[in-house]
């Protein structure tokens, strides 16, 4: 009998997708009619499972509630531009047709699929496409797959790999290496070689995975497509799914196999010639899509009854990154499919606040066409001003917070408060509260506003936590997932619920209005500052109460746009964080200006609207510091007033208030608009900051701000707990945040941001190393992990450190022997010994072409009907080494949302059209192996001429050195004149004192393979590091060194030259020579029109009567039989020619000239070195040519033993099995003696260093000849599960075109 507990209490499942917090559960209860019906929620995120819990139909379980898929990145594009013809089965099946798809397979289609199309003769046409199932695939599902399908292989291959042993283990058992045969030895080589392959599969390791034949049809109404694999087919060969129209027409979707359980749908674009195949690149979307508006009972999402569109910008090709091109495709697409709220769950650390394509397309989007914009505000904190772009510093995005409630603590993460108390022992506070009990706040790295111009960010919080469906692929139902991004989507669905309500009862619905509701009652939370929350909580029950009593005032439409006009760059709020800015009164001047909705067409009535507007406000401020005028008349076009601000009394810290206007005329409407003001006031500056025994309550985080004196480079920050574990009986472990940011001009937060999670035992002390900027505010946070329990304490001790270098980066030029940097130390005593090296070089590339050509469909703005244009720039350049690169592109990359072009998309290919790996906003590793390396850049904008001036655009290359490059320091000229072992030694920089450094120019013999001009990379260190130090003892992160290379240096050969010998020839005989020789080069530099003619045969009858012996007369006679169209109809012709070249060889006179040592001071021997060097290779080639022809003349009897012969005569001139150039003849050879095990061997390593070029020779093979015989082989030794792979990687690794973008 089990046991359980007596009084067992119910799970809170409605916390798993927390809705109370909101008063989602209040209004559902209230309202149940105006749950999110007649709502349309975009969902611009990673692609939403249309199979998920909840995701497909309505609580009904038959109302579509997934009503769209769409894909706005191109990663899952198809070209299907091929068209081909049906034929009838050739099994005689009379219901199907055939068709044979671009991978080779043949594929049956049921004529039943074209029964809407109008009666014919003609057979129907279809388009055709592949896809590699991997390039839709997550990582994680591909990782998973690949798993199961090595298992899977390696056992179909099991007894192949003990068949293989045994017959090995008998040789071994045989026979004694040191005594076998030449045949015995390779026959062990061959079986040692299967079973390396077998076994290893090292040269086969890349598995293909599925490939996808797309069939597109026109069914007569509409559209369809079917996407088949292997797994799609019946026994009798019929397939087993049915064809897709576009999903918004009948919600179909389909599955890639049983196995991976990935999900999608289908859409046709420009002219039906791109088939999209739109699934989803993490589960990310799906459980976003289900926290705003799932149907699944008591776990339903917000808004259950609000229907959804999935709008995929996460790119699969890029492990579910954005771009800027998905982004914008993504907006336009939410007007075009008719949303009423769009989420966001995505974004980026911005430079610019409120700036770039993005955020003028966002614009368009909620003031043209009344769209609530809902985004995160980002996943950066604790630190201020970490938002995210576009949701935390776009002025028409309500950027959300994440809030994690003390129901969500029990319910999503299983956490317990510190009482151990039953519930009638609790001892309350004098407030009633249990001290212990848990406590709601935001997640510690929720990102926290003002935006870098001052604007609030952060416009609510919302519940950032939920047990929610994801993707079938995951192989789970549900997921935790936390953050701003699920935040978010709880905020999108209550704006959903306020929408839903506002339709049923008829009140008017504009981004200004349901924001204003939203904000001005919001529910401000305990322990959280206005910076972390926003204007609070949302409460939707408390916002459509709201809405109702503003029903009727038609300015609640109207969007007020606030700048401050005396700042540069007229910000959206002000932001004071520089000791100048917080040390006198300051008077500010606030612009308000009335924004209306934008309309197509002008009209009377708008028109007049404008022209009467006036609003009287009345102003106030929330902080006594900051001084407003009482009332304001404001209408169209804006008036500024002046405020006053006096930080001069505030104390250390962070300060915020905000300044807001109201309706004079109806107070109860709220504010109308505020504008922010944050004070940072910095402690006094000090080279060291001592903080003991800082208490930190329950989610609580310290704020402090210092300010580094000058000369400081990098600070420690020592964290020691305090606790002790005798003392205090806790030995748990804590976890602390340290977290710290400095705003530089133009930089994103990240770039001077560092962020260290610290698990500290009792006692335990960490030191960090951080770098800074001399005399600019930086923020230090410290605080306590919010999932941490218990009592926390901590000494803190910030000191600055520095040796300032003269010169922020050291650049060495080629011929410049040195460069000297003076340092200095400002703040103590350092111990300095200089290091630098050298670890990374770049090359610039210019492109080979570029191209401007307007986008498709989805590139078109809906409002204007403007097209959006593409420009592709081509680059080449060569790989000398397998290994990774960097495409940098300085000249747009570092920014994405606020960027002024909309897309620089980079993809990466090698010489056979692979691809590779790609580059986007934010420079990218790509791996490559040796040889071609094709670079096309995509940059989109919607004026042509703004993409005219990039086509001429040089992007760096950048790779990784080998081997680290030291470039050595002295401590002066002379020193480094001398060089040797006078390099700078280790000593101290007193303070207030300075020295100088020579750092040299690098030994040219160090310098790779670069070109004139590129540029080698690296770092120098100042100080010692020394481990007796606390911390790093030396900025982390250096300072930047580079050195550009000058021209190579001209090597004389040692040598010398060589003296030209005397042509002993009269000048008749070398006339006639000359004759003869330019006679033969003409005959060889026929046209092919020339050849058919007959002229060659008739020119070489006459030549040959005048030289019958002369070798390159009958070489190029061979030459031009063994290229004849009908060769393989006088191959014995072939071979007559080949062995008249051989027999007019003198082999003799070769052996014995080159079975001697050449003496290179006899200028005659080595002449005639040359000459017989010349006749050798006339010798080889005949001997290969002929093979050549013994291999492809089948027919006759002694061509085995002919082809024998000829080959070990080659060898006697030629190393053949080391040459690629004659892996034909091995590759025959070592398949008509059955050593297929060698031959697999040497077609990998001839695959692996083929990049885009042939083997070379007289019969050169392409990686596609290759990759054609490795197949043949292993369906040659029976091993049909490696044979089919290869058949699928033959079309990977030799694509027929580049991938779309």
């Amino acid at each position: 009998m089990s046991k359980s507990p007596l009084h067992s209490p119910p799970f809170p499942a409605i916390d798993l997708v927390p809705k109370k917090e909101t008063e989602t559960l209040e209004f559902l209860q209230q309202y149940p009619e105006y749950d999110g019906r007649n709502v349309v929620i975009g969902i611009l995120d990673t692609g939403i499972d249309p199979a998920a819990a909840g995701i497909r139909y309505m609580q009904d379980g038959k109302t579509p509630k997934l009503i769209d898929l769409v894909d706005c990145t191109g990663s899952g594009d198809v070209d299907i531009s091929c068209k081909a013809q049906v034929t009838p089965c050739n099994d005689g099946d009379e219901e199907c047709y055939q068709i044979e798809g671009l991978s080779g397979r043949k594929w049956k289609l049921r004529k039943e699929w074209w029964k809407h199309a109008p009666a014919s003769d003609r057979l129907p046409s279809v388009q055709l496409g592949i896809k590699r199932a991997y390039e839709l695939f997550p990582s994680s599902l591909v990782s998973r797959v690949k798993a199961h399908r090595k298992q899977e292989l390696e056992k179909a291959l099991g007894s192949e790999v003990a068949k293989v042993a045994r017959q090995l283990y008998r040789w071994k058992q045989s026979y004694d290496k040191r005594t076998a045969t030449h045949d015995q030895l390779r026959e062990k080589d061959n079986l040692q070689a299967l079973l390396d392959i077998l076994m290893d599969q090292k040269d086969l390791e890349e598995d293909p995975g599925l490939i996808l034949d797309c069939i597109v049809f026109y069914d007569g109404e509409d559209m369809r497509a079917v996407i088949l694999s292997d797994e799609d087919v019946a026994k009798d060969g019929s397939p087993t799914i049915q064809p897709m129209a576009s999903f918004a027409k009948e919600f179909q979707y389909g599955t890639i196999s049983t196995l991976d359980q990935y999900n999608y749908g289908v859409n046709f674009y420009d002219d039906n010639q791109i088939l999209s195949i739109v699934g989803d690149c993490t589960p990310h979307g799906t459980h976003v899509a289900s926290i705003a508006a799932a149907a699944e009972g008591e776990r339903s999402g917000v808004a259950p009854g609000a229907q959804l569109v999935s709008i995929k910008i996460g790119d699969s090709r890029m492990g579910s990154m954005e771009s800027g091109s998905s982004v914008a495709r993504g907006i336009m697409a939410a007007v075009k499919l008719g949303c009423d709220v769009i989420n966001l769950s995505y974004g980026e650390a911005g430079q610019l606040a409120n700036e770039g394509r993005v955020a003028r397309l966002a614009e368009e989007v909620v003031w043209r066409h009344n769209i609530m914009f809902v985004s995160a505000v980002g996943n950066n904190g604790p630190a201020l001003t970490t938002l995210n772009a576009p949701g935390g510093i776009t002025t028409c995005i309500m950027g959300v917070a994440a809030y994690v409630s003390p129901d969500m603590m029990k319910a999503d993460y299983s956490l317990f408060s510190n009482t151990t108390k039953a519930d009638d022992d609790l001892e309350m506070d004098e407030n009633g509260e249990d001290p212990d009990a848990l406590v709601g706040t935001s997640y510690t790295w929720s990102s926290v506003g003002p935006t870098v111009d001052g604007a609030n960010g952060v416009s609510v919080c919302a519940p950032g936590g939920a047990i929610a469906s994801v993707s079938n692929w995951t192989m789970q139902k549900s997921m935790l997932m936390n953050g701003t991004s699920m935040a978010s989507p709880h905020a999108c669905g209550c704006v959903a619920l306020l929408v839903s309500a506002c339709k049923a009862e008829g009140i008017q619905i504009s981004p200004a209005r349901i924001q204003r509701a939203i904000e001005n009652t919001a529910k401000s939370m305990p322990n959280l500052t206005n910076l972390q929350q926003g204007w609070g909580m949302v409460q939707v029950s408390r916002a459509f109460q709201q809405l109702k009593a503003v029903r009727d005032i038609a300015s609640e439409d109207v969007y007020f746009e606030v700048n401050v006009e005396n700042l540069p760059s007229n910000p959206r709020g002000i932001y004071l964080r520089q000791n100048e800015d917080v040390s006198a009164k300051r008077i500010f001047s606030i612009r308000i200006n009335p924004q209306f909705r934008r309309v197509a067409d002008i009209d009377e009535t708008s028109q007049r609207y404008q022209i009467d507007f006036e609003m009287q406000f009345n102003l106030c401020s929330t902080a006594s510091w900051i001084k407003v005028p009482r009332h304001f008349m404001c209408m169209n076009n804006g008036r500024t007033f002046k405020v006053a601000v006096n930080p001069c009394n505030l104390e250390p810290g962070v300060h915020t208030a905000r300044v807001c206007g109201s309706d004079s005329e109806h107070p109860e409407r709220g504010f109308l608009w505020s504008c922010p003001v944050t004070v940072i006031k910095p402690l006094p500056e000090e080279p060291t900051v001592e903080l003991p025994s800082l208490e930190f309550e329950a989610t609580e985080i310290k704020r402090l701000f210092v300010v580094p004196p000058p000369g400081s480079t990098w600070m420690d920050i020592t964290v020691k707990d305090c606790r002790s574990a005798k003392r205090d009986g806790d030995g748990t472990t804590k976890l602390y945040v340290l977290h710290t940011v400095q705003l530089l001009p133009h930089t994103a937060y990240r770039e001077s941001s560092t962020q260290k999670y610290l698990n500290l035992l009792p006692s335990q002390t960490s030191i960090c190393s951080i770098s800074v900027e001399a005399g600019v505010t930086c923020e230090v946070d410290i605080g306590r992990y919010w999932a941490t329990s218990g009592i926390s304490k901590a000494d803190v001790i910030i000191e600055f450190r520095g040796v300032r270098p003269d010169q922020n980066e050291v650049c060495l030029l080629a011929g410049d022997s040195f460069r000297q940097v003076q340092v200095h130390s400002d703040l103590r005593d350092e111990i300095i010994c200089p290091t630098a090296k050298l670890a990374s070089w770049k090359t610039a590339l210019r492109p080979k072409e570029g191209t401007i050509s307007p986008l498709g469909e989805r590139d078109v703005q809906p409002w204007n009907e403007k097209t959006t244009y593409q420009l592709i720039l081509h680059y080449e350049f060569s790989q000398d080494e397998k290994g990774s690169f960097t495409p940098r592109v300085p000249a747009l990359q570092g920014v994405l949302y606020e960027s002024t072009y909309e897309s620089q998309l980079i993809l990466a290919y090698d010489g056979d059209k692979r691809y590779l790996g790609f580059c986007d906003a934010y420079p990218n590793s790509i791996s490559a192996p040796k040889g071609l390396v094709v670079l096309k850049m995509q940059i989109r904008h919607d004026d042509p001429t703004m993409l005219e001036k990039l086509k001429d655009m040089t992007i760096w290359i950048d790779r990784k050195l080998d081997k680290e490059i030291s470039v050595s320091c002295y401590s002066t000229r002379e020193d480094r004149l001398v060089g040797g072992k006078r390099s700078m030694k280790k000593r101290t920089l007193r303070k207030g004192t300075c020295a100088s450094i020579f750092f040299a120019e690098p030994s040219s013999s160090k310098i790779p393979s670069c070109r004139e001009g590129d540029v080698l990379m690296g770092t120098v260190h100042f100080c010692s590091g020394d481990a007796t130090l606390p911390g790093d003892g030396k900025r982390p992160d250096g300072f930047p060194i580079s050195y550009t290379v000058g021209p190579k240096t001209e090597r004389q050969s040692s040598e010398g030259e060589a003296v030209e010998q005397k042509d002993e020839r009269t000048p008749d005989e070398r006339l006639a020579e000359a004759i003869r020789d330019l006679k033969v080069d003409q005959l060889s530099k026929l046209t092919s029109a020339e050849k058919e003619s007959g002229l060659f045969e008739t020119t070489f009858s006459g030549l040959l009567k005048d030289y019958p012996r002369y070798v390159p007369l009958l070489l190029a006679n061979l030459r031009y039989l063994d290229s004849l169209k009908n060769r393989s109809e006088i191959l014995p012709t072939v071979l007559q020619a080949a062995d008249i070249v051989i027999e007019n060889v003198a082999e003799d006179e070769l052996a014995m000239h080159f079975g001697r040592r050449l003496d290179k001071d006899d200028t005659k021997m080595v002449q005639r070195n040359k000459d017989l060097e010349k006749t050798k290779q006339q010798l080889v080639e005949a001997l290969v040519r002929k093979s050549l022809a013994l291999i492809d003349l089948k027919d006759q009897q002694n061509a085995p033993q002919l082809f024998e012969e000829t080959l070990r005569k080659l060898k006697e001139w030629v190393d053949i099995d080391s040459n690629g150039k004659f892996a034909a003849l091995v590759l025959e050879r070592d398949s008509r003696l059955g050593r297929f095990g060698l031959v697999l061997k040497r077609l990998n390593k001839l695959i692996s260093k083929n990049n885009g070029k042939d083997t070379g020779g007289a019969r050169p093979l392409s990686k596609s000849d290759l990759l054609q015989r490795r197949c043949d082989v292993l369906k040659e030794l029976g091993y049909t599960a490696l044979a089919e792979r290869e058949e699928s990687m033959r079309l990977i690794m030799k694509p027929k075109d580049y991938m779309l973008f």
